[in-house]
């Protein structure tokens, strides 16, 4: 590395303080005072020029600031006579293009531009993929033609009355008028403003009377009035909005009236007892609070013993049936209750409760268990008949009959493609068994040494071995009677190398370290373990409080941050030469304080310290690029990263002698090359058209046809929904 002497002073010389004191001028509002300096300015740059040197580059950005003081509409007038100009510094005409596109109008347009071509897409690209197919030939592309073809004219009626993209232009309508009340084109934008704000208020008023409708099926007179009060708001005392409140009221009415009944009692006649026995089911109650299940049983069967034909036969039946869950026989447990269960509910206050636990997830597990894979087998065998349809028709917001009409077609093309599905089908199994997990987890969670737990967990283990689940397989496993050694081993070899690519992806030295040390403590046993010790002893070893890395394409690409006064790089290493020393592709990295690793072709890498004064120039070059960078190339977006943030300040201040050695402030940021990022920027097409090559097996052919390039949605589009 050389340290040459810079090539300037670092402070700023006088031209550069006259254009300061203008723009404090300019913040004072004193424009007359501020033209004067623009002037001293013109002239510096008029004597640079006389000389043969270039100029200072500051008089475009000093008659933009003085035309600030204008107004907004002088500054739209300034801001389309600057960009008529080859001569604007790039980064101020890309500002001024910002500045124009973000204005109103211009916004509200472009919105609507997109409505129109999103519109226009949508149709004719239903239409171009089936008529090309059908160019091409074949049986199934010409029924697919011409259901596509009917699809594509239904698809219009589909389109929301006031779409993102118009919501998004009414907003920007709005905006002109608050910001222009003067303007001459007023009186048309707020007509469309008042068109759009009668469209979205429609919509709205659709979207929440149909949210009504929806409760009223679930029958949730509650949510059916919420909504009928926002239906309400927008468009008040229509006829079908009144109607349904009516109907919800009546219905909240009659739902409350049942309540009331249900909460009332019909006798109040109780169960006469005599002392002792009254004492003996306080003894009951008792034991049923407090005893384990298989007590609970013996005092039910005593009390029916002596009491055959009470009245309370019914509870003891229900209680005698615990003592088959104190064997751990849950099958005949829900056999028991389910005998009870078919009792009449007008005779049988137990019937209640039995139904209740058959049909509740949480204390019934296996049963739904096994309705979750009698459920799962169906869901595989339609996937293979059906593939994509096995879920039913494509719901298009169209009448159902006209649904099923559309997708026979499909419908056709997937059952003759079955046997692909079926080659296909190892591949797609993952997809598969989710709630047979689910289902299979709650009742080991409940039942974890039950009757079935051995079947629920041999099941399990394959299907968390078939979804990449190495922890759960292992744990299924090991939970078993006879858990199989080898898939053990082969288990934790899974867990241990999934384990140690996580750690290298980690980017924190403190969480890699600790992710090491439990391979080394839990999986010893295993291959990773031995890779884990020598990667910790390396990264142990070759520690540093940063790691922000500069590439050779990025240096190549910006010369001020390597020249002398900066980093001071001989120029023969950015040369291309590998025979007197080149830097390799990784280029250069910061590791802390002003300590530089310089990484080189064939050799070892170089670490050296930059003089202070030349690491603080550079690392001020150094964001300041990252600026132009943001500035200039749309593509480029800001990347948040506090600890290089706080590194380059203490940097910029000097605060260099003590390096910040915490896990938690160490950057891992990484500066590439425009071309690095992006590659090579091709000239966009004037057409906005694209030729798009479709087929594949489930289609029975190939085709290429044109697409409407479509434009996608903003950031911002979420709040328009």
């Amino acid at each position: 590395m050389a340290h040459a002497t810079p090539p300037r002073q670092p402070l700023p010389d006088a031209v550069e303080r006259t254009a300061g004191r203008m723009a404090a001028l300019v913040l004072a509002d004193r424009p007359d005072s501020a033209a004067e300096l623009l002037t001293l300015i013109e002239e510096h740059d008029a004597e640079l020029e006389a000389r043969g040197e270039p100029p200072s580059g500051l008089m475009d950005n000093g008659i933009d600031l003085l035309n600030t003081l204008g107004g907004s509409r002088s500054y739209l007038q300034h801001a389309h006579e600057m960009l008529e100009r080859d001569d604007v510094d790039p980064r101020l005409r890309r500002r001024l293009e910002r500045y124009l596109d973000s204005q109103p109008l211009r916004l509200a347009e472009r919105r609507l531009r997109e409505d129109r071509v999103i519109k226009f897409g949508s149709v004719i690209n239903r239409i171009t993929a089936p008529v090309s197919q059908f160019l091409f030939g074949g049986q199934v592309p010409t029924v697919e033609t011409g259901r596509a073809a009917i699809a594509s004219l239904l698809l219009m009626h589909s389109f929301p009355e006031a779409t993102i993209q118009e919501r998004q232009a009414l907003r920007a309508y709005q905006e002109f008028v608050e910001r222009y009340p003067d303007a001459p084109e007023r009186e048309e934008v707020t007509q469309k403003i008042a068109r759009y704000e009668r469209e979205l208020r429609h919509q709205l008023y659709v979207e929440a009377l149909e949210a009504a409708e929806r409760a009223e099926k679930a029958r949730v007179p509650e949510a059916v009035l919420m909504h009928l009060d926002r239906a309400d708001r927008l468009i008040p005392d229509e006829p079908e909005a009144q109607k349904l409140r009516a109907r919800a009221e009546t219905a909240r009415t009659q739902r409350d009236q049942h309540i009331l009944e249900s909460l009332g009692a019909r006798s109040l006649v109780g169960i006469r007892l005599d002392p002792e026995t009254k004492a003996e089911l306080e003894q009951l109650a008792v034991v049923v609070l407090q005893a384990p299940f298989d007590e609970i049983a013996r005092h039910a069967a005593a009390w029916e013993d002596r009491h055959a034909a009470g009245p309370l036969l019914d509870e003891m039946r229900f209680l005698k049936a615990y003592w088959y869950l104190a064997q751990d026989q849950e099958d005949e447990f829900v056999r028991a209750l389910t005998e009870i269960a078919k009792l009449d509910l007008r005779q049988s206050n137990m019937a209640r409760h039995a139904r209740r636990f058959l049909t509740d997830p949480e204390q019934n597990p296996y049963a739904f268990y096994r309705a979750a894979q009698r459920s799962d087998r169906r869901d595989r065998v339609r996937w293979i008949m059906l593939g994509p349809r096995a879920r039913g028709r494509i719901r298009r917001d169209l009448p159902r009959p006209i649904e099923w009409i559309l997708s026979i077609p499909s419908f056709a093309v997937s059952l003759a493609t079955s046997p692909i599905r079926l080659l296909q089908y190892r591949g797609a199994r993952p997809q598969f068994g989710g709630a047979v997990l689910d289902t299979g987890n709650r009742y080991l969670a409940h039942f974890p040494g039950g009757q079935h737990a051995d079947e629920v967990n041999r099941v399990l283990e394959k299907l968390s071995a078939i979804r990449g689940r190495w922890s759960q397989a292992l744990e299924h496993l090991q939970a078993r009677a006879d858990p199989d050694p080898e898939k053990t081993a082969d288990y934790r070899e899974k867990i241990a190398k999934r384990t140690l690519a996580a750690a290298r992806m980690q980017r924190r030295l403190d969480v890699r370290a600790a992710i090491y040390r439990s391979i080394l403590t839990k999986y010893e046993d295993t291959p990773q373990a031995e890779q884990a010790a020598t990667e910790l002893q390396e990264l142990i070893r070759n520690a540093s409080p940063q790691n922000i890395r500069l590439s050779k394409e990025f240096l190549k690409q910006y010369p001020q941050l390597w020249a002398p006064g900066a980093l001071g790089l001989h120029p023969e290493l950015l040369d291309g030469d590998k025979h007197n020393g080149e830097i390799a592709e990784e280029g250069i990295t910061l590791l802390g304080r002003t300590v530089v690793e310089v990484s080189l072709v064939d050799t070892e890498s170089v670490v050296q310290n930059v003089p202070r004064e030349n690491f603080i120039r550079f690392i001020a070059a150094l964001e300041e690029v990252s600026y132009q960078r943001l500035v200039i190339d749309e593509r480029e977006r800001p990347e948040p990263d506090p600890q290089r943030d706080l590194f380059f300040e203490r940097a910029r201040l000097g605060l260099l002698e003590d390096a910040d050695r915490r896990p938690a402030a160490r950057s891992n940021a990484v500066f590439m090359s425009t071309f690095e990022k992006y590659g090579v920027r091709r000239p966009g097409n004037i057409l906005p058209l694209e030729l798009v090559l479709q087929g594949g097996l489930e289609d029975f052919g190939l085709a290429a046809f044109p697409r409407i390039r479509v434009p996608g949605q903003t950031p911002d589009a979420f709040l328009y929904r």
